[in-house]
């Protein structure tokens, strides 16, 4: 005679539930298979809807090397470096032991490892240990970056530094379509050692000129001036400088004097080691210009829009991030 099965079993709803869990932890344990540990997701007071590799989790879950991690509130991740990884609403990253690529949203990181923020085709990096990056992708392919307490180099994709981004400031980067060692952008050009170099304006960032055919770089030293041409393979220059530049072309450009940005490298404009300005220069210049980065321009492929100065924790206060404090 066949089992009669009654009505109001609740039988099949356990087995809903029960089938439920099981496929959960099998993602999770297909997904860890062969993959080490690297760290905590840690769910706390202000931390909740976090998922890892599509699986959603309501306490504090392992992080394998390669984990994707989706947040749709603030989230908080420990790595076993030590280092803190911060997600911002609406934030996606795929998580591995030295960098963290961020591919929505925006994200926070303090290390003192050396650990990484790949966003698009840069990498961002906190300069020393008290740094905290801040890493947000806008709709329109660009990264702005924010520096906290010291500051955050960004990097393109060939190990060439675009910029030094400096403490309670933040910086715009668009990657192009183009050659990734063009090299266009507006600086002072000076002189030591009879070496020429192209300084931003807070004398942070140093690229070494050298001069291509029918380029006379003299006629230029102690100008702002635009420089074109392109980067070398990454490596440190004879004068220790990151970026040696091949010049192509150069020409006068308005802005400031070179004067402040001659006597930060340890000399004034016109000192033994550095020639005086050029009588070509544009007069009428104003104090003011930009503080940290090259001053816009195309450098390593990756156009910088802009630099804007911020104040510390206007992230967090707009909802990106719980505090400013780690």
């Amino acid at each position: 005679m066949p089992q009669r099965i009654l009505p109001n079993s609740k039988m099949p709803r356990r087995l809903t539930v029960v089938l439920s869990a099981v496929v959960t932890a099998s993602a999770l344990t297909l997904t860890a298979a062969g993959n080490p540990v690297i760290g905590m997701v840690s769910s706390g007071a202000g931390q909740s809807g976090i998922s890892i590799d599509g699986a959603r989790v309501s306490a504090n879950s392992t992080l394998f090397e390669g984990s994707l991690v989706a947040a749709t509130s603030y989230s908080r991740l420990h790595l076993n470096s030590g280092t803190r990884l911060d997600l911002g609403a609406d934030s996606v990253v795929r998580v591995f032991a030295d960098h963290v690529a961020l591919e929505q949203g925006s994200s926070e990181v303090q290390s003192a490892s050396g650990y990484a923020v790949s966003a698009r085709t840069m990498r961002i990096q906190p300069a020393d240990s008290g740094a905290i990056a801040r890493v947000r992708l806008d709709d329109a392919q660009g990264v702005q970056v924010t520096a906290v307490g010291s500051p955050v180099n960004v990097w393109s994709k060939d190990g060439v530094l675009v910029a030094r981004v400096l403490p309670e400031a933040s910086m715009s980067f668009v990657p192009q379509a183009v050659a990734s060692n063009s090299f266009s952008s507006a600086g002072c050009v000076v002189k030591k050692s009879d070496t020429a170099f192209l300084a931003d304006a807070a004398g942070n960032q140093l690229f070494e000129l050298r001069a291509g055919k029918n380029v006379d770089l003299n006629k230029f030293i102690g100008t702002r001036a635009k420089v074109s041409g392109t980067i070398e393979s990454p490596r440190k220059s004879e004068a220790g400088v990151a970026q040696v530049v091949n010049v192509s072309a150069v020409e006068i450009a308005a802005g400031a004097s070179c004067s402040d940005v001659a006597a930060r490298m340890g000399a004034a404009a016109g000192a033994a080691g550095f020639a005086s300005a050029s009588s070509d220069a544009p007069t009428g210049a104003t104090a003011g210009a930009p503080k940290a980065g090259m001053s816009g321009g195309l450098i390593a492929g990756i156009v910088i829009v802009g630099t804007t100065g911020v104040v510390v924790g206007s992230l967090a206060a707009a909802g990106q991030f719980s505090s400013t404090s780690p």
